[in-house]
């Protein structure tokens, strides 16, 4: 008998955490969480970090897939205080997230590499667009038998809002040789940005509600969803900053007639003007799956699909999905390992979490870029860092 007794304790420990694991790990709590990432699909930090750097224009231009180089930022932080009695929990946060997106064709490159002898008109868009949001949330969930719920009202004000903006280009040299760019380029906030004050940010803000629900379907099966972002009401902003040019051209009809090529001053003029401007946070929506193929909460996987709708025009919808491996010893350590094509972006994260009960440190790191065959070449990458008191 005395032989299974390691085997008998090592059974009830994990079968204990089970128990203990749909439970919140302190009854109070007060948390941070501070994340940042870049992603491109272009130049990863092997290729920058040489001693010395050939730059091959054919080979780059080559590389560049149809759709041009991407390029993308984010940025989410914030603090939370929670409080779990039994199966039922309320919270209070507040916090930033968004991120800036921008786009440059690949037939500039084209241009550059190649030159204009087999195509004599180029013509086309860069594209700039992207969100900063400020918002704070009211978290209350609560446990119904195997179900398990959530609702999440929140107010949010878009601190920086740029909807699709554009630097359009061209090049013609068919019947006379001309070249040309203008832009226009739209930034609204919440306040002037020509004379900031940063506490007209409470006006105008706007209200959503995210739900949630987990279903315990098998013993060793969750299925749950969310639904982000409902829109209740839009934030207004008031203020608008206006980047813009005049059409810059050039006229190459002199350089070919042997004349002194004339060329234009190029301006970027700035306008501030005030408005109403209504802003909706993307709508998001996912479906997943908690499978424990050892019964217990040792070992997990969790697969999710969904989509995200960014309430703006010109933008397309998101199609979003992955995959996560959980480990949990004995609710002190806490690993992860996921992948997946989130918001256009292929993600892949590591992360691990130290639980001390009254202390509880979260790191994670991850690799991301717009193509799946470059997101392992670090050209991109994302850190995030968490840090949770309670007892």
């Amino acid at each position: 008998m005395k032989k299974y007794m390691p085997l008998c304790l090592v059974l009830s420990s994990i079968l204990s955490f089970h128990l203990y694991a749909e439970k919140p790990h302190r009854f109070v709590e007060l948390g941070l969480d501070a994340g940042v990432g870049l992603a491109n699909n272009l130049t990863g930090i092997r290729d920058i970090m040489k001693k010395h750097i050939f730059l091959d224009l054919n080979t780059l231009s080559d590389s560049i897939k149809d759709g041009g180089i991407s390029i993308n930022t984010d940025v989410d932080a914030g603090v939370f205080f929670n409080v779990n009695i039994g199966g039922w929990g309320v919270g209070i946060s507040g916090g930033v997230e968004g991120g800036i997106n921008g786009n440059i064709p690949k037939e500039i490159f084209t241009l550059i590499t190649e030159g204009n002898l087999h195509q004599h008109t180029f013509e086309g868009d860069l594209t700039v667009f992207g969100s900063i949001f400020a918002d704070t949330a009211v978290d209350v969930h609560g446990q119904f038998g195997k179900l398990r719920v959530g609702v999440v009202p929140a107010l949010y004000v878009p601190l920086i809002y740029i909807p699709k903006s554009t630097i359009n280009y061209g090049l013609n040299s068919e019947e006379k040789l001309e070249a040309w760019v203008s832009s226009e380029i739209q930034v609204y906030s919440p306040f002037s940005l020509k004379d900031p004050d940063p506490s007209a940010a409470t006006q105008g803000l706007g209200c959503d509600i995210s739900l949630q629900g987990e279903y315990a379907l098998l013993p060793f099966l969750d299925l749950g969803g969310t639904l982000s972002h409902i829109p209740l009401s839009g934030a207004v902003l008031n203020h608008q900053m206006r980047l813009y040019s005049k059409k810059f051209a050039i006229d190459g009809s002199e350089l070919l007639q042997n004349q002194t090529l004339e060329i234009p001053e190029f301006e970027l003029e700035q306008e501030y003007t005030t408005g109403s401007h209504r802003v909706f946070r993307p709508l998001r929506f996912d479906v997943y799956a908690l499978y424990r193929p050892l019964l217990v909460d040792f070992f997990a996987i969790r697969p999710n699909i969904g989509f995200t709708h960014v309430l703006a025009g010109g933008i397309p919808p998101y199609f979003n999905a992955g995959v996560e491996l959980r480990l949990n010893v004995l609710r002190i350590l806490f690993f992860h390992l996921g992948t997946g094509y989130e918001e256009a972006i292929w993600r892949h994260r590591l992360g691990f979490a130290l639980n001390l009960r009254i202390i509880e440190l979260d790191l994670e790191g991850g690799l991301r870029s717009q193509d799946l065959d470059k997101s392992f070449n670090l050209q991109g990458a994302s850190v995030k860092v968490g840090l949770r008191l309670g007892f």
